[in-house]
């Protein structure tokens, strides 16, 4: 299966009650450039979790249209997001959808919302990736996938994490 595993970084605020009385976030812009720079250290862990046979390419969603990741021949659209950009998640998710593009949505939004995360999503992962992951690549290939991969308020013991696969990040 060749898996895109895409994260939705970034930081935003948004509050134009607060732009229209002038309140600004001294340094916010210089410290989100930062925050946004780095990984997905999540999807990163899933990545390592993934087994050998399966190709699997990360992406920032910025590089990433849903005409790209149909034209390059995913199989899988994996998509990571938090509550601020739910709604640029669901959009690229319904993009692929639309592309016939199987999506799986995980992240702190999908596990707080698993039931608004699969209004937009083949598949939600809710809690814990590195518990459900596994899990639910092993039913795809067996044909057999569920909707909803629960792992909330099953601990995942950070000893058995598999290392992050750094590798597939761009250097620069």
């Amino acid at each position: 299966m060749k898996i895109a595993l895409v994260a939705m970084s970034g930081v935003r605020v948004r509050s134009r009650e607060l732009a229209a009385v002038g309140v600004t976030l001294p340094g916010f812009v210089e410290r989100s450039r930062v925050i946004a720079s780095l990984p997905s250290l999540g999807l990163l862990t899933l990545a390592g979790a993934t087994p050998p046979h399966h190709d699997v390419r990360y992406f920032e969603h910025v590089d990433v249209t849903p005409e790209l990741l149909a034209d390059e021949g995913f199989s899988l659209v994996a998509i990571s997001t938090f509550t601020a950009q739910a709604p640029e998640a669901y959009a690229l998710a319904d993009g692929c959808r639309a592309r016939s593009l199987r999506v799986v949505i995980g992240g702190l939004h999908a596990s707080v919302l698993p039931e608004e995360a699969a209004a937009h999503a083949d598949h939600v992962v809710a809690g814990e990736g590195e518990r459900a992951w596994p899990e639910l690549l092993a039913d795809l290939e067996a044909g057999r996938a569920r909707t909803l991969y629960d792992a909330r308020g099953k601990v995942f013991p950070l000893a058995e994490a598999p290392l992050p696969r750094y590798d597939l990040l761009d250097p620069s």
